[in-house]
């Protein structure tokens, strides 16, 4: 068995079992091994050193047996080791109690209030549509109530709306950058309005830039793109989002 080994298997939890635990802490420490060399030391130090060098060396040292006082005197502290092990166990479990009681309390108000933003977000955001329109809306254009919706969901990383739960309040905040990237490419860039629909419900691509061989055409094109870019960048994040939220215990209805 090698040295590793050795250590693993038996060392290593000898220390742990009969030095370690249960008097992990420093005063219990102190107390126990004060008083257990005040009790060993006075007695090893007759029955070792002056046997040996009387029987080897027939050199005879004075060294008196340990009197009552000093034996009181290790029991005591090793008694306060103890009682103080006693004290500090119970202290430190019922700590453990009041932090555990006090998460659970703070867990019943923190997790209702994400719930309830994390569902506002997603109300403007139904699974489907989402990525109906975000698929499309490079060369077909997109539905304005749906667009407005999108433009709602910006505001989601303002103070009002920031989350307890860190891990899905990070998966938030680059959601809607994505979404902020996608409106930018789509209506900030100019590429979607308006003007092309006449009856006011679609914001859709300046389908008259699309002259061969114009400047205005090669714009056309250099926005699909970067608006089709945007929108991919969108949908991944759009379901890692769902994903984290889920993983984090929150229970979504129906999208």
């Amino acid at each position: 068995m090698t040295r590793k080994n050795i250590w693993d298997e038996y060392i290593d939890p000898l220390i742990k079992k009969w030095f370690l635990s249960p008097f992990s802490n420093t005063v219990t420490k102190v107390f126990l091994y004060v008083g257990a060399g005040l009790l060993a030391a006075p007695l090893l130090e007759h029955l070792i050193i002056k046997v040996i060098l009387l029987k080897y060396f027939e050199i005879e040292i004075p060294i008196d047996v340990p009197d009552t006082s000093a034996y009181v005197a290790g029991v005591i502290l090793m008694i306060n080791g103890a009682l103080y092990n006693i004290a500090h166990s119970f202290l430190m479990n019922r700590g453990k109690k009041i932090e555990a009681e006090e998460a659970r309390e703070k867990k019943k108000v923190e997790v209702p209030h994400d719930q309830k933003i994390i569902e506002k977000l997603l109300s403007n955001l139904p699974y489907e549509n989402t990525r109906y329109w975000v698929e499309r809306a490079p060369t077909a254009g997109i539905l304005r109530d749906f667009a407005h919706g999108l433009e709602q969901c910006e505001k989601f990383i303002t103070p009002p709306y920031r989350l307890y739960n860190e891990v899905v309040e990070k998966k938030k905040v680059e959601l809607v950058s994505k979404i902020s990237s996608f409106n930018q490419a789509a209506y900030g860039s100019g590429y979607l309005g308006a003007q092309e629909d006449k009856s006011g419900k679609m914001y859709l691509p300046p389908y008259h830039w699309k002259v061969p061989g114009q400047e205005s055409e090669e714009r056309y094109y250099d926005l699909l793109h970067k608006l089709t870019d945007a929108g991919q960048d969108f949908l991944k994040e759009y379901d890692e989002f769902i994903l984290c939220v889920k993983s984090q215990g929150f229970i979504i209805e129906e999208i």
